[in-house]
């Protein structure tokens, strides 16, 4: 039995003519971010400390107001972690790799195959005192004394 196939050349009913598009709410408050960002940058010589902030503060906001991302990532949670890794604990001279660590969290059970968690790894480890990124996924930790 063989169905009827619909006439391609005939526009949809539903189609119109228009083709405004007006940019969604999210693209707004990106917008507003950004230019935000751009304000701080502007504003201070070494802005790092000031935008953490900032981005903190939207991350907060953004919980708040019930945005659901798929997955939320517990900073905290994973400094502490990283933080009791034998070479946080008791630092050589030789550097630590970033997949060393993203095996550790792996193997503590944190999920690592979230969209973009090496960046968010990166940035917790430079937040740990006395850690210094060598190069591309390479830190190293000053020793005391």
């Amino acid at each position: 039995m063989e169905t009827a196939a619909p006439d391609l050349s005939e526009p949809h009913e539903g189609d119109s003519n228009k083709n405004t598009m007006e940019p969604p709410a999210d693209n707004i408050q990106m917008e507003s971010i950004i230019k935000d960002i751009k304000v701080l940058l502007n504003k201070y010589n070494n802005p790092k400390e000031h935008v953490n902030n900032y981005l903190q503060k939207v991350e907060k906001e953004i919980e708040n107001n019930g945005v659901e991302t798929e997955y939320f990532i517990h900073r905290n949670k994973v400094k502490k972690y990283i933080e009791k890794h034998p070479y946080f604990k008791n630092p050589c001279n030789y550097h630590i790799r970033l997949l060393t660590v993203m095996k550790y969290l792996k193997k503590k059970g944190i999920d690592i195959n979230i969209k973009d968690f090496d960046l968010v790894v990166d940035e917790i480890i430079q937040e740990i005192d006395g850690v210094k990124k060598i190069g591309e996924g390479k830190y190293i930790k000053a020793l005391k004394g």
